[in-house]
């Protein structure tokens, strides 16, 4: 069996996403739910509240197709 080479790129942010991408982005849509649903019930007008969900939806979405690329990435084209 052949050695692989010592100069190999390790993509430290790759293998961060990969492994801590899902819990974070969680995190960001709880903190962006929470923060319209607060806006809700503070606020005298909906729309901000409505606006803050609705884009806690889409970060949660968006996020996790992202952390599923880069965790494809990872299993695909690095070495173990």
């Amino acid at each position: 069996m052949q050695a692989l080479p010592l100069n190999i790129p390790r993509y430290p942010m790759l293998r961060f996403v990969a492994r801590h991408g899902r819990n974070l982005v969680l995190a960001i849509a709880i903190v962006l739910l929470a923060a319209g649903v607060a806006m809700l019930a503070q606020m005298p007008s909906a729309i901000p509240g409505a606006i803050a969900i609705g884009a806690a939806v889409v970060v949660f979405v968006v996020g996790r197709a992202l952390v599923e690329m880069v965790e494809l990435i990872t299993d695909m084209l690095l070495p173990k």
